[in-house]
């Protein structure tokens, strides 16, 4: 009986692996002890906050112009310098930072 070997009697070709690669079936680990890591930098955790910051103040339906513009003035006259005001500021900004 003869048999079929490759196309035209051309054998068919024999994979050729490095001979640093080892037959891995008894290396195998179960997936459940296997462990990625994702390291995030200080720089992109920063950017997260301020861009998480920036659309919750672009969520916020009650920004009114003339409130902006009287703040702005106040601030470019140096309103806010006195410290009872800075005081308070820092209050009401620390309840969205933490």
């Amino acid at each position: 009986m003869a048999g079929i070997n490759g196309i035209g009697g051309i054998p068919e070709p024999i994979p050729v692996r490095p001979s640093n690669v080892r037959d891995r079936k008894g290396d195998i680990q179960s997936a459940s002890s296997t462990r990625d890591d994702v390291a995030i930098s200080d720089a992109a955790q920063e950017a997260a906050g301020v861009a998480r910051y920036a659309q919750a103040g672009a969520a916020s339906p009650d920004v009114r112009a003339e409130r902006v513009a009287a703040a702005r003035e106040s601030l470019e006259r140096g309103d806010y310098k006195r410290e009872d005001i800075v005081e308070e500021v820092a209050r009401r900004i620390s309840k969205y930072l933490g």
